[in-house]
Parts: structure tokens; C-alpha cells; sequence
């Protein structure tokens, strides 16, 4: 942060005060939104990965499976097919699980992160350009303080050397 002088901040002064500690505040809320955010894509990832273990489950049952259908009498058959198609359908369905599970993740807890860091860094942005305006408004004012300042004192140079100019060029009578 700037260093301004105490005479100069006047009003703006607390103002700036204020400014500041929203901005830190603001700060500490992104912080805290960005890290919901990576928590939430985190089990996104970790959902998506079970969706797709699932996925490789099903497809490896049925090319397993697909190949060695023959057995020794036809209930048998009959029944091993039953089974077959029961495991899969059990496989299926937990595929279908864990791609609902993973939808309504994306849906209930990642678009609200989402938005919660963005406006998170809306607010983070808002709360610096507040700021940035109230450290203008006082670097104009020193900015015309040392103006003045120096105007002052070019004007008491000025009467200065008018001065000393008079008393050299006033005639002396001799005496």
C-alpha cells in the first residue's frame, strides 16, 4: 500500500481505510470461492472416472462373456444366459448410476462453484477499482498541494528578487 501523508488525506483518508479492508475482505472471499471450486471439479473428476470404471466394467463383461456362451446341457444354458444378462443389466445400471451421480454433481454442486468464483472475482475486481479511485483522488490532491506549494514558493522568490532589485536601484543622495 502507498504511504500518504496525514495532512493530506483529510476525509479520503478513512475513506481509503475502508477501501482497503473491503478489498482484503474480498480477497479472502475468492479465496474461499476458488478453493469450493477446485473441491467441486476434484469430485467431478473423481466422479467421472468412476463413471467411466463402470463403463469399462460393462463393455470387459460383455466381451468376456460374449465369447464363451457353451455349456454342458441346454437348462443350463439357458440359465448361465439368464445369469449372463442379469449381470450385465446389474452393470449396466451401475453405469447408469454413476453417470446420473456425476450429471447431478456437475448440476448441484460445480455450476453453483462456478458461479460463486466468478462472482467472487467480480466483486474481488470491484472492490480494487474502488480502492485504485480513492488513491487517485488523494495523489490529485497532493498532486495540487505540491503545485500550490510551489507556486507559493516561486511567488516568494519572485518578491524576493524584487526587493533586493529595489533597494539596489534606488538612487542614493550621497549623504
Amino acid at each position: 500500500m502507498k504511504s500518504y501523508g496525514s495532512g493530506l488525506r483529510g476525509v479520503l483518508g478513512p475513506l481509503l481505510d475502508l477501501r482497503v479492508e473491503a478489498e482484503r475482505a474480498a480477497e479472502r472471499a475468492l479465496a474461499v470461492a476458488a478453493s469450493a471450486r477446485r473441491a467441486a471439479e476434484e469430485g467431478s473428476a473423481r466422479l467421472a472416472s468412476a463413471a467411466e470404471a463402470a463403463r469399462g466394467a460393462l463393455a470387459a463383461a460383455r466381451r468376456d462373456d460374449g465369447a464363451g456362451g457353451a455349456g454342458a446341457g441346454g437348462s443350463e444354458r439357458a440359465a448361465d444366459a439368464q445369469a449372463r444378462r442379469r449381470f450385465w443389466a446389474r452393470l449396466a445400471a451401475n453405469v447408469e448410476t454413476a453417470e446420473q451421480a456425476f450429471e447431478r454433481h456437475r448440476r448441484e454442486v460445480v455450476a453453483p462453484a462456478i458461479d460463486g468464483d466468478t462472482a467472487a472475482r467480480a466483486a474481488h475486481l470491484r472492490a480494487r477499482q474502488r480502492r485504485e479511485v480513492v488513491e487517485k483522488a488523494i495523489a490529485r490532491r497532493q498532486a495540487a498541494a505540491r503545485r500550490e506549494a510551489d507556486r507559493r514558493e516561486e511567488a516568494a522568490m519572485e518578491d524576493a528578487y524584487a526587493g533586493a532589485r529595489a533597494r539596489t536601484n534606488t538612487p542614493t543622495t550621497g549623504k
